[in-house]
């Protein structure tokens, strides 16, 4: 994994996350969900933001459907 941008608060520390299926960022953090549902995350958590110890088992939805 690679980040880029601004580093102020280290939410582009990100080189050793492995297995990543879906990332969410903001201004100053980084969150990673990985292929096994645990979360990782960089950066600022001034407001909790990067505090993830106790989320598990988080999923992707398989697919999504579009209506017209």
């Amino acid at each position: 994994m690679t980040a880029a941008g601004w580093h102020a608060y280290g939410q582009c520390e990100v080189s050793g996350w492995r297995d990543i299926a879906a990332v969410a960022a903001g201004c100053a953090h980084t969150l990673g969900l990985k292929q096994d549902g645990t979360m990782v995350a960089a950066g600022d958590s001034a407001d909790g933001q990067c505090e993830i110890s106790d989320w598990r088992g988080i999923k992707l939805p398989d697919r999504l459907l579009l209506l017209d």
